[in-house]
């Protein structure tokens, strides 16, 4: 999210310096920039998935591993759920604020894209110190002690 923020920011940058904000034309920006951020993304999921998949199936008891592997992949959909929601909450609220609303409107140029990947990255830091703090007291028991 901080990369996709970092590329939104850019992108405002460029459009403003080429004084093409607002315009229909193509903005002089490689298609990398982009691509770093879905790069990023997608392997934050691929390893996610792969390493949720290993703890449930190492770490549930045999005859529980097919439900355990259910619900890393209903984790995975409540996910995608909530990130909807959060959408939908930042629309609303921003529509009915005095500021300009961050996700909704016609041209993506006005659009503040940063704003929310800023606020989805605070997000994934209060998620990884939730994960921090629940790691640390789960003792494995498929493994051992590694």
């Amino acid at each position: 999210m901080a990369i996709a923020a970092m590329v939104e920011i850019k992108h405002k940058k460029v459009a403003t310096k080429s004084k093409l904000l607002d315009s229909a034309i193509s903005l002089p920006i490689t298609f990398f920039y982009i691509a770093l951020q879905y790069l990023f993304l997608g392997s934050a999921y691929l390893f996610a998935l792969a390493e949720l998949l290993d703890f449930f199936f190492t770490e549930a008891p045999f005859i529980m591993r097919s439900l355990a592997i259910s619900l890393c992949w209903a984790s995975l959909a409540m996910g995608c759920y909530v990130g909807t929601a959060i959408v939908s909450l930042v629309n609303s609220l921003m529509d009915d604020s005095k500021y300009k609303p961050w996700l909704s409107g016609t041209n993506l140029d006005q659009y503040h894209l940063e704003k929310f990947y800023q606020l989805m990255c605070s997000r994934s830091r209060l998620n990884f110190m939730n994960y921090l703090f629940w790691a640390r007291r789960y003792e494995l028991k498929g493994r051992g002690n590694v």
